[in-house]
């Protein structure tokens, strides 16, 4: 009896698994769906360019404009450098060297990182989000009076992310100088 009892309890104990393992595969059935919807390519990088300063200053008495830093750290040395320069020439400032006493120091701050992964055969190629971040200082203060961020994707061909760098420099520095308020 005990040997039968014991196959009684193997027989239960195989059923209630035969049933666990069948839930098992139900769920896992039922989340396949989810799993490809994963795979679906969904930006999740911002494309966008905001600006913002210190409220009340007068930007008007800045006339020069200096590098903080001569050894800047970007992909290509030329750009967005090179971009930076122009759109601050265009507003009316004058480059000088560090040493001849600017009335603003220029950072930038580049990088990038991945957002999301495509799924697909054979390659799984990583989408990155670039960033730039500039910054206009007051050296006698050493405080940031304006900054500016922009936010893009970027790709695999050169000449696509100069444009989108450009047009990125650009769009920033439409705002600068911020307008003043009207009383």
């Amino acid at each position: 009896m005990r040997a039968r009892g014991a196959v009684c309890e193997t027989r239960k104990t195989g059923e209630l698994m035969s049933i666990g393992c069948q839930f098992l595969a139900i769920g896992i059935l039922s989340l396949m769906p989810l799993a490809s919807m994963a795979q679906e390519v969904v930006t999740h990088a911002k494309t966008e360019v905001t600006v913002d300063w210190v409220q009340g200053t007068d930007f008007s008495k800045y006339k020069t404009y200096a590098w903080g830093n001569a050894s800047q750290k970007t992909p290509d040395p030329k750009h967005p450098i090179e971009d930076i320069d122009a759109a601050l020439q265009a507003k009316g400032l004058r480059k000088v060297e560090r040493d001849a006493n600017p009335s603003l120091l220029v950072a930038v701050s580049v990088g990038s990182k991945p957002v999301y992964v495509i799924q697909g055969w054979p390659v799984t190629p990583a989408v990155k989000q670039g960033t730039m971040i500039v910054q206009l200082a007051d050296p006698q203060s050493k405080n940031a009076l304006w900054w500016g961020v922009a936010y893009g994707v970027l790709t695999d061909k050169y000449d696509k992310d100069v444009g989108m760098i450009q047009k990125k420099v650009s769009k920033m520095f439409q705002k600068y100088p911020p307008p003043t308020k009207k009383n």
